[in-house]
């Protein structure tokens, strides 16, 4: 391990309230070869002894008394003396906001309780053999995931029923009721909608058997945990229900703590439920942005990369020759220029998303930008036969900066040249209105249906399967973040005319 190796001891320091857990993994660690074992039973202790002592691992629980886990994870990033030090979290909740807000603080791994000796050797060997992760500040609001309470929707014809059993759980979770089964399947296909439902078998109308029928059969309600609330002889009813799908049974007159008790336990079941989904939409989303990263990579890098290296080939080939020199260095400085855009604008972008970007805009000629635009998308027009038509002003100012422009309008033009079918014409035209200068790009053919209300929306792409589908998200993103806007009109006559606005420079004196 790079760590480990670069010392003949490493120093860890085990923080944990528990003294049996703390001497556990204080074993656990010396797995890890030639290690000296420091214990704290805070973390304020563990804060001391990180003053005076040089550290290269921390293992700290959440629920720490004095100072939090999460709090002495803070303050080891923020000390320039600390911050690389690897940090292990340990906890005996998996909540995903704790996970994100973990993260977040710059957590080297996260291990959840109980643990086996080999698990935590493999945490801990992973957490010193990679970077370690920095401190990105604490959670905003609309950052941090906020952990929905559950609702319980309790059904029973009987009213005294429901109150009782709704003031049972109404401290720990949502409560909602329904005295009728047909009001029961109304709330159930309403958001919010309960995770669990109580359900009386025995109801007059449409009793609780026919109720769960509907929920399970129904692939909207289908995930709704049920459980009967039944009298002791219903044997027949309970099994039938079982058979159902419902989880569980609670015979009546209900017992205030055996319904606590089976309600918390399938709720257990019903977060663990809502996590997983989580880490699914997760992975999920992580697949699409490495797709998202390889077309950015394809599109934007490859080609002046590609120019760079067939460039420096001739001019190698060719460096007595003072005439063809000059243009090959050319070439290869216009690359280097493009390359520089690329990275500056993906790197903005991913700015951008985490609200971390700091605009620097100047006032500079639209026609610069869109003529370095269109000279990279020459090959592109000449292989879609496309004419195009390019109206602007030379003297016409944007305040902004170049080279967000530039990704936005290579994006939108480029969208324009491969939509193009019924007459191969796009035509780029720009005029200063009030403070706002317009750009519009036009083609004759109009957006497809399916993806109209989608247009600016990330991944959506209609028609180019080997694309990743952020091309008009990403400069809608651009755009806004200059302070302007992106907009369309589209149909069958007129085709599709992309505005862009900016805002308007000053003409230059």
């Amino acid at each position: 391990m790079d760590n480990g190796s670069a010392v003949t001891t490493m120093t860890i320091l085990v923080v944990e309230a528990h003294e049996t857990i703390r001497s556990m993994v204080a074993n656990i660690v010396t797995g890890l070869g030639r290690v000296n074992v420091l214990q704290s039973p805070n973390g304020a202790d563990a804060l001391d002894k990180l003053q005076y002592q040089d550290i290269h691992l921390i293992i700290a629980d959440w629920m720490l008394p004095k100072l939090a886990g999460i709090d002495l994870l803070k303050e080891v990033r923020k000390n320039p003396r600390t911050a690389a030090i690897p940090f292990v979290m340990t906890a005996t909740s998996i909540q995903q906001s704790q996970v994100l807000q973990a993260i977040k603080c710059g957590v080297s791994e996260y291990v959840v309780k109980p643990f086996s000796s080999k698990i935590m050797l493999e945490r801990l060997r992973r957490a010193l053999n990679k970077p370690v992760r920095p401190y990105h500040g604490e959670m905003g609001e609309e950052e941090a995931i906020v952990e929905q309470p559950i609702q319980v929707l309790v059904v029973d014809d009987v009213a005294d029923n429901v109150k009782i059993i709704g003031d049972v759980l109404r401290k720990e979770y949502k409560v909602k009721a329904a005295l009728s089964g047909a009001k029961a399947l109304q709330i159930c296909a309403a958001e919010p909608q309960p995770d669990l439902v109580l359900l009386d078998i025995m109801m007059p109308g449409m009793d609780g058997l026919e109720v769960c029928r509907r929920l399970k059969d129904d692939p909207h309600t289908q995930h709704i945990t049920v459980i009967f609330l039944t009298a002791l002889e219903q044997t027949e009813h309970v099994v039938r229900g079982l058979e159902l799908g419902a989880v569980d049974y609670i015979t009546k007159p209900a017992n205030p703590s055996v319904v606590k008790s089976r309600v918390r336990a399938h709720c257990r079941n019903i977060e663990s439920n809502r996590l997983m989904r989580a880490q699914i939409d997760a992975m999920l989303n992580n697949a699409r942005l490495r797709d998202e990263f390889d077309s950015l990579t394809q599109t934007n890098l490859a080609k002046p990369v590609s120019d760079i290296r067939s460039s420096t080939a001739l001019l190698a080939r060719h460096i007595k020759d003072p005439e063809r020199a000059k243009r090959y260095l050319s070439y290869i400085q216009h690359s280097c220029l493009r390359l520089q855009h690329a990275m500056d604008s993906m790197s903005a972008l991913a700015k951008i998303e985490a609200n971390e970007y700091q605009l620097n805009p100047f006032n500079h000629p639209l026609h610069k930008v869109l003529e370095s635009v269109l000279e990279d998308l020459a090959p592109l027009v000449e292989e879609h036969k496309v004419q195009l038509r390019t109206v602007v002003s030379k003297d016409l100012m944007f305040f902004g900066e170049p080279a967000l422009c530039y990704t936005l309008f290579h994006n939108l033009i480029t969208n324009a040249l491969e939509a193009v079918n019924a007459k191969p014409l796009v035509t780029i035209s720009a005029q200063p209105a009030e403070q706002q200068l317009t750009v519009i790009i036009q083609n004759p053919d109009p957006i497809p249906d399916g993806v109209r209300t989608r247009f600016f929306d990330k991944f959506v792409t209609f028609g180019k399967p080997d694309r990743a589908g952020v091309g008009t998200y990403t400069a809608k993103l651009l755009a806004e973040a200059q302070h302007g806007q992106v907009a369309f009109n589209t149909d069958e006559q007129r085709g599709t005319e992309v505005t862009v606005s900016l805002p308007l420079g000053e003409k230059a004196s």
